[in-house]
């Protein structure tokens, strides 16, 4: 099996880097994309691309969405996955970083995520945005607060509300190695067109 080349490993912590995670952050998106593993260098290829798609993905993909603000900072990429999550839940109607700026003005006094700094203050933040998931999306969230027993919380609060929407739901829990971000999006699509459609 060939290793992650230079190049992989460069993009994967330039990537993380322009997203703002810390190296536990980094490590934390490894082991979701590639389990057992949380270094670069421990990678295969074939990993270290799936790892970048991953990294890409919360980016935003190649080119910015309506809206985009350059968030940078400790706390962005983790307050832009809770975002995102309330856009595919159909909770959050903007989904753009504009409007979770201006959530996090109104929570904090700041204006930028770049400048959230202090652990405790976005603490509060991210508390604040998991209890309105919570609340209104009905995201039971797990005590591991892993990424991925938290993209599975999402999943499941999906198709929650998806039965509540009156959509046909396949209510199996999702297998191991699933692409849980893609079935977030594509769950988030129905829920969003059939609220849109008349139907909150």
């Amino acid at each position: 099996m060939s290793t992650a080349t230079a190049q992989q490993i460069g993009a994967i912590h330039g990537i993380a880097r322009r997203l703002g995670l810390d190296t536990d952050t980094r490590r934390d998106v490894i082991a979701a994309v590639a389990p057992g593993k949380r270094s670069c260098a421990d990678l295969s290829k074939a990993e270290a691309i799936r790892v970048i798609d991953r990294l890409k993905a919360l980016q935003g993909g190649a080119s910015p969405a309506r809206g985009a603000a350059d968030l940078a900072g400790p706390y962005a990429a983790k307050l832009r996955a809770l975002w995102l999550s309330g856009w595919h839940l159909g909770v959050v109607r903007d989904r753009t970083d504009t409007a979770l700026l201006a959530f996090l003005e109104r929570q904090t006094g700041l204006e930028h995520t770049r400048f959230l700094a202090d652990a405790a203050a976005a603490r509060r933040v991210i508390e604040a945005l998991k209890a309105w998931l919570a609340r209104e999306g009905g995201v039971e969230w797990p005590a591991s607060g892993s990424v991925e027993a938290s993209k599975a919380a999402v999943w499941r609060a999906q198709r929650r509300r998806m039965v509540a929407l009156g959509l046909a739901v396949v209510d199996v829990e999702p297998a191991l190695g699933t692409d849980l971000d893609g079935e977030i999006r594509a769950g988030g699509t129905l829920i969003r067109k059939r609220i849109k459609a008349g139907r909150p």
